[in-house]
């Protein structure tokens, strides 16, 4: 399971999040481990069932004005039953609200972190709720080349030698984009989207045999590069087997799955002579049409269908 630290937040989003730390320096090793964020509103007044105390707890103007019209013995009883739990992980006042007294007390009693932002509520939370879905995306890392090409997001897998990083340089000069070599990062982001991205320490490789290692974005510019891409088609490379009977129209379709969510796959047999960067950019531009709804398969059906009720007149 995918986690963060508060330590890591705060160096990773002080800047963009406007955000500084107000007490609990001992708990900034505390693990951020779900994606949702929490208003402890109910839990004020002293209503716990059901509370999620893993989450981030975000203390906006109404959660804050409501504390404030408490007594503080009140106030410390209802701060100390939410932060007190064993997974409680930290508190963020929005809009640059000032710590109560009560604050000072439990926070700095439990050393558990209280931030600051001056960001308001509903800008703060949908940027948050951003990051942490990055961050915490359950993740998989695989043997392959990730690609953008005419927009679309290749993924292609295949035996070692078989010619994967051979058909991303040739895309790449064909003026198309290279996301990752050698190993994939595929993280499920919300819903039904997978995101592949490289390595932090491959960034920008690629590895040619009989070459060696080469920087897309020294050789052919930033242009050709792109940092993360959706997942939206598999393109297997495989040797051609002459016994194997390979698609020829078009009429069957496969799927590779990740995380429960089905990608689109075709297989392309490798043999000497074939033009597999060519085929992947073909592919490409037929998915984006199969996206849109049109289907080869279902137009030449539409023909046959015509032309054989026009000869049985």
């Amino acid at each position: 399971m995918s986690t963060i630290d508060i330590n890591t937040l705060l160096e990773e989003k002080s800047e963009d999040f406007k955000l500084e730390l107000l007490l609990g320096t001992g708990g900034l090793s505390k693990k951020i481990t779900v994606r949702d964020i929490n208003r402890p509103g109910l839990a004020l007044t002293g209503f716990f069932e059901h509370f999620p105390y893993e989450r981030i707890q975000i203390i906006g103007t109404s959660e804050y004005t409501y504390l404030k019209y408490l007594d503080y013995d009140v106030q410390v009883k209802m701060l100390n039953k939410i932060f007190s739990h064993e997974n409680a992980v930290c508190c963020i006042l929005t809009k640059g609200l000032e710590s109560t007294d009560a604050m000072m007390k439990v926070f700095s009693d439990l050393d558990i972190p209280l931030l600051r932002t001056k960001l308001s509520f509903s800008s703060f939370i949908s940027d948050l709720i951003y990051y942490l879905d990055i961050k915490l995306a359950p993740s998989i890392k695989i043997h392959g080349v990730m690609t953008s090409v005419y927009g679309l997001g290749i993924l292609i897998v295949g035996k070692s030698a078989i010619g994967k990083s051979e058909c991303a340089l040739e895309l790449v000069k064909r003026g198309h984009k290279l996301v990752a070599d050698d190993i994939i990062n595929i993280r499920k982001c919300s819903g039904q989207t997978l995101v592949g991205s490289s390595m932090e320490i491959s960034k920008n490789l690629i590895e040619v045999r009989g070459i060696g290692i080469i920087n897309i974005k020294d050789l052919f510019g930033i242009g050709n590069i792109l940092d993360e891409s959706l997942i939206e088609l598999v393109i297997r490379l495989e040797e051609w087997d002459p016994l194997k009977k390979y698609e020829r129209i078009g009429i069957d379709e496969y799927y590779t799955e990740f995380f429960n969510v089905n990608i689109p796959e075709i297989t392309i047999p490798v043999a000497p002579g074939r033009n597999i960067a060519g085929i992947v950019e073909t592919a490409s531009l037929n998915q984006r049409l199969k996206k849109k709804g049109y289907s080869t398969v279902r137009d030449l059906r539409a023909r046959l269908q015509k032309e054989i009720s026009r000869n049985s007149l």
